[in-house]
């Protein structure tokens, strides 16, 4: 029996600020008041819909036609426009056949093993000098010289990875929510300072591309499997594409690859150093599993509290704190129907914190992994779901956990408990600065 979309109450103007003036406050306030979804009427446009029951969540989420991504436009369209992570239909179809070798298979082991070979460095790095560091800056730059590696084919090495993590910071900042967000886009406008920054990385795809169209032409890697070789080879061969797609696929990896990961991984220190009975015990497992080796992939499964601890961290704190979609047409969800131009918001950070779903949920609990299989529980979704679901899961997995335990057998980072008290509601979930923490070598 079709019901009525729910409706919160206050004018739909008045809720669309709230939402834009601070997200994750709006979802938790209809996460506890609205059972399956909530509907807020937008003047001018179609509904924000918030979906607060996981089992609708997967249900939309399994129906990528009917409830389709939001294109890339504005800002976000000078970086990529038609990456993986934004393309529909075919081309989705096409990339993700081409591409899904490099995120499988032997690649996850490569990936795992490079993560180790970095977490080594970082490890030297503050032996040679334990002191503050800006734990999120630490992060990415480990984590996207990994991406860049064994997706693009090439590390793009520390100088870059630094610059890299500056423009991410300006970036975040131009796509920062506002309660401007739902406003007609004739009113967004992009600042100087974003638009030099959108060149200055769409230069470096190039230039990644240029490098490595010249390795794969001089003989060198013929078996190569990554991202970026699998595509020019393909674009030998005559596969047809876009303008511009190969570079909107390194561009859209260069910053999915790593952002989201470095994020999780910046979280995870915080609650480990907040939670010392924990870290103590992802310590003693590092020790027992990986001794003095460099950590590698045959070791992931052994360290499996650690693994349980990144988990729960991005429970808490998913980097991707929801998904974005739209519909074109009227559409059913459940006992409801959306209807056409609707906004639809699928939101892990309320269902991961909600207690219908997960007891004590606001609790640092890595060992509630053990009472439950990640997989088995619906309102669990940091990968989102459904066709569309990260590519890079394996990645992010293997790799954060290494990292953890790579540097838990050696040092705490001591991180202060307000470090995370102004988080800005980007694409993804980002600290508003810099993430300090203190490393201390532990005998």
């Amino acid at each position: 029996m079709r019901q009525q979309l729910p409706k919160p109450p206050d004018s739909g103007l008045l809720n669309a600020a709230r939402f834009g003036s601070n997200p994750r406050r709006f979802l938790e306030g209809v996460q506890s008041r609205f059972e399956d979804l909530v509907a807020v009427p937008i003047p001018g446009r179609g509904p924000l819909v918030v979906v607060t029951n996981p089992r609708l969540v997967h249900d939309a989420l399994s129906r990528p036609a009917e409830f389709p991504r939001v294109p890339a436009s504005g800002a976000a369209a000078m970086i990529a426009e038609q990456g993986l992570v934004q393309s529909e239909g075919d081309l989705w179809r096409q990339q993700r056949s081409i591409m899904g070798p490099a995120f499988a298979g032997e690649q996850v082991t490569a990936y795992a093993n490079t993560v180790g070979e970095r977490t080594e460095e970082l490890a030297a790095e503050w032996r040679a000098d334990p002191d503050e560091v800006n734990v999120h800056a630490e992060m990415t730059r480990l984590t996207i010289r990994v991406a860049s590696e064994i997706l693009l084919g090439s590390d793009i090495g520390h100088e870059a990875a630094d610059e890299f993590h500056g423009w991410m910071q300006t970036a975040g900042r131009e796509f920062e929510f506002s309660p401007s967000t739902l406003a007609p886009a004739f009113f967004s406008r992009t600042s100087g300072e974003f638009q030099e920054v959108a060149g200055e990385i769409r230069v470096m795809g190039e230039d990644i591309i240029a490098r490595r169209r010249e390795s794969l032409a001089n003989g060198e890697s013929e078996d190569a499997k990554d991202m970026l070789a699998l595509l020019l080879r393909a674009e030998e061969n005559g596969v047809e594409m876009p303008p511009n797609q190969i570079r909107d696929e390194v561009l859209t990896f260069l910053i999915a690859g790593h952002e989201t990961t470095a994020l999780s991984l910046t979280y995870a220190w915080a609650l480990l150093s907040w939670n010392p009975e924990v870290r103590e015990q992802v310590r003693e497992e590092a020790r027992e599993v990986l001794g003095e080796e460099t950590p590698q992939h045959r070791h992931v499964r052994q360290l499996d509290h650690t693994q349980r601890a990144f988990r729960e961290a991005i429970r808490l704190y998913p980097a991707a704190w929801a998904v974005f979609r739209q519909t074109r047409e009227e559409v059913r969800l459940g006992d409801y129907v959306v209807p056409a131009g609707a906004s639809v918001i699928l939101p892990q950070w309320s269902i991961h914190r909600d207690p219908r779903y997960f007891e004590n949920p606001k609790e640092f609990d890595p060992d509630r992994w053990l009472r439950r299989k990640p997989q088995n529980v619906d309102a669990y979704f940091p990968f989102s779901s459904g066709p569309h679901a990260c590519i890079g899961q394996g990645f992010s997995l293997s790799g954060a956990t290494l990292v953890l335990g790579g540097l838990a057998r050696e040092f705490d980072v001591e991180i202060p408990g307000d470090a995370l008290s102004d988080l800005r509601a980007t694409p993804t979930l980002r600290p508003a600065g810099a993430v300090p923490g203190r490393v201390e070598r532990v005998d």
